[in-house]
């Protein structure tokens, strides 16, 4: 793939993410469930958690994805052979941080039983 074809694909991986975030954000999962939402043992124990814990990762994803643009610009400059590559290994390990700073947040507001600290 040319470097500028590189560019574009890795934008609208990066504006597919944006789009996902912005889907949990408006429209958040209103009852614990196995398929939509924030999942963790955690998150899941009642339905306050549950609400905290989607509210928190959706709007932390969404600003995630909104730096995760800086990525493809970057590479472009620098490696642009592996744009893609590049784009999709951060985006990865960035979405992953949400699970870190979301159970976190979770620890820090309630106890191990669910109740609020």
């Amino acid at each position: 793939m040319s470097p500028e074809i590189e560019l574009l694909v890795s934008i609208g991986y990066c504006i597919f993410i944006i789009v996902l975030a912005l889907v949990l954000k408006k429209f958040p999962p209103k009852k614990i469930n196995h398929f939509y939402g924030y999942r963790t043992t955690r998150s899941m124990k009642n339905q306050n958690i549950w609400t905290v814990a989607n509210t928190y990762a959706s709007n932390l994803m969404l600003k995630v994805s909104l730096y995760s643009l800086i990525f493809p610009l970057l590479c472009y400059f620098i490696i642009p052979d592996y744009n893609f590559l590049i784009t999709v290994i951060a985006n990865t390990l960035l979405v992953c941080s949400i699970i870190f700073f979301t159970e976190k947040h979770l620890s820090k507001n309630f106890d191990a039983n669910g109740k609020p600290k």
